[in-house]
C-alpha cells in the first residue's frame, strides 16, 4: 500500500501546506517515496524535541547523527529539535567507508548522543582496526539499530534500540519493552497475523491507510513492541 498525495494547490512556500521535502521509508511492499509539509515537519519537530530532552539532549549538548540520504525524513526534524534545544548536531553516514569521522568525533567531543548507529558503522569500525565497543563507550548515550544493538550488547555497551518504522523513528531504552510513538499523528495497530500498519491520524500531506510496515509485533498501552527480527 502506497502514500496517497492529498490535493494541494500551489501555495506560498512558508504556508503550513507548502511542501518541505519528500521522505522516504522501507515498507513491506518496497521503498515509499511520500511528501512532507511545512506542518507534518513542525509536528514532527515537536515529537523529536521530547525524544531528545528524554535522552537528555539539552542546550549545549553535542549530537551525532548517523543516517543515509533517503533517511533524511526521519531524521531532519531531529536535527531541528537539536537545533532549537540549543544543541549542535554533526552527522555521518552509515557506511563502512564514512566510519572515520564517527570515531573521530567521539574521540575529540564530549558527545552526549549517537543516534542511528547501523550493523555497517560497528563493521566498519571493526574492518578500520578500532574496537567498535571502545569507540561507541565515549559518548554519554548511543542509540543503534538492526543487528547494531546486540552486537554492541554482546561487548558490554548496551545501547538504545532505534528503528525506522515506516515513516517515523522509535526508541527504546535498554530493558524497556516497547516504544513511544507520536499518537497525535499516527494510528498503529496489529492485524490478525500480528502485522504492524500505519495510518495517517493528522492532517499530513501524505496519507496512509494501514499501510503494511513490514514488522510484525503487537500495540500496548500506546507503545510498540516488536517481534524480535
Amino acid at each position: 500500500m502506497t502514500a496517497v498525495l492529498s490535493q494541494v494547490p500551489a501555495l506560498d512556500p512558508d504556508s503550513p501546506d507548502a511542501l518541505w521535502a519528500i521522505g522516504g521509508a522501507a515498507v513491506a511492499d518496497g521503498f515509499v517515496e511520500y511528501p512532507l509539509s511545512n506542518r507534518d515537519v513542525e509536528a514532527d519537530i515537536a515529537w523529536a524535541t521530547r525524544q531528545l530532552a528524554a535522552l537528555s539532549v539539552g542546550r549545549g549538548s553535542l549530537v551525532d547523527f548517523i543516517h543515509n540520504d533517503r533517511e533524511c525524513g526521519h531524521f531532519c526534524p531531529y536535527y531541528l529539535a537539536a537545533r532549537r534545544l540549543g544543541a549542535p548536531a554533526r552527522n555521518g553516514m552509515a557506511a563502512p567507508w564514512d566510519v572515520a569521522r564517527t570515531e573521530m568525533y567521539a574521540r575529540r567531543f564530549d558527545l552526549a548522543l549517537i543516534m542511528g548507529v547501523a550493523s555497517e558503522t560497528v563493521e566498519g569500525l571493526a574492518s578500520f582496526g578500532h574496537d567498535p565497543v571502545k569507540v561507541l563507550e565515549r559518548p554519554a548515550c548511543v542509540a543503534a539499530r538492526g543487528a547494531a544493538v546486540a552486537a554492541l550488547a554482546a561487548g558490554g555497551r548496551e545501547p538504545h534500540a532505534l528503528t525506522l518504522f515506516g515513516p517515523m523513528i522509535l526508541i527504546s531504552a535498554p530493558g524497556q519493552t516497547g516504544a513511544a510513538y507520536d499518537a497525535s499523528q499516527w494510528t498503529v495497530e496489529a492485524d490478525e497475523a500480528g502485522r504492524l500498519l500505519v495510518s495517517t491520524k493528522a492532517d499530513r500531506a501524505a496519507r496512509y491507510d494501514r499501510l503494511d510496515t513490514g514488522f510484525t509485533g503487537r500495540v500496548e498501552d500506546g507503545r510498540v513492541h516488536l517481534d524480535p527480527c
